[in-house]
């Protein structure tokens, strides 16, 4: 009897699932980053907002927003402060609602993280996870609604989600086609990998961009990807100094998800 609604928010189900590891696979090189701590210097500033819509075929099924907030603290610390912001049409809200908020901060030279957040609504089930990191003995741990669940050993330099999509866009894709770096969400510590595919110029509406065109390797990714192993993302950045994400494609068995960003007179 439950198989029939199952099949049915099945394209939601997936459509969740890229949702939810759409940033974890921008990944990035395990070379010390290659900017300093003034802010003039990174490919993005305070103030970047980047506004997505998310197609599945020709419906749009979604909205995913990507800002650069106001520098803060963390523990007396000072950090870099970004938030993704995630959420289904009202329409689709019918369906399968989504909702989600997840924010990274990072050291000022982008070098390593202090802290990730993520609020998720995803089909009526909510989460709220903290995960804070203890350089002083490499662990992070994993807090569920302010209960510690587990404790991860990291590897120096290794950033969140959020953060090492950021970080993503200060190296130079020019001088190699492979990058690796560490990323944890608090449960497990990877390498994550990126390949560099070649350059490519896309139309998106009425405006063109020249691009780099990646594909982050899925294997050590729990989860959809891991009972998928057919299913494919594709990464298209600004060849520019922004270094600015575009496009994001994901191929599955039902279809692909695009992420589209929505042009502005400075982008």
């Amino acid at each position: 009897m439950n198989e029939i609604p199952r099949k049915r928010n099945l394209p939601m189900l997936v459509f969740a699932a890229c949702i939810s590891i759409f940033i974890f696979m921008l990944t990035s090189s395990i070379l010390p980053p290659k900017v300093e701590a003034k802010q003039n210097v990174l490919p993005f500033q305070v103030g970047e907002y980047l506004l997505f819509h998310v197609y599945w075929g020709f419906i749009k099924v979604g909205e995913t927003v990507m800002e650069v907030l106001p520098n803060t603290t963390v523990d007396g610390q000072s950090a870099r402060h970004f938030r993704l912001k995630t959420r289904t049409t009202p329409f689709i809200d019918l369906i399968y609602k989504v909702r989600s908020e997840i924010e990274g901060f990072t050291d000022m030279e982008m070098t390593r993280s202090f802290l990730y957040k993520k609020k998720h609504l995803e089909g009526g089930k909510y989460r709220d996870i903290e995960v804070t990191f203890d350089w002083k003995n490499h662990k992070a741990s994993y807090l569920s609604f302010g209960k510690l669940e587990k404790a991860t050993r990291i590897l120096p330099g290794t950033l969140d989600p959020l953060g090492i999509f950021y970080f993503s866009r200060t190296i130079n894709y020019g001088e190699k086609s492979e990058f690796e770096r560490p990323v944890t969400d608090g449960k497990k510590c990877i390498l994550g990998r990126l390949a560099l595919l070649g350059r490519e110029r896309i139309k998106l509406g009425e405006v063109s961009y020249d691009t780099y065109v990646m594909q982050p390797q899925m294997n050590d990714i729990e989860g959809f990807f891991e009972e998928n192993p057919d299913a494919q993302i594709s990464l298209w950045f600004k060849t520019d100094h922004t270094c600015m994400p575009v496009k994001i494609k994901i191929d599955v068995f039902i279809g692909s998800i695009e992420c589209r960003i929505v042009p502005t007179p400075d982008i």
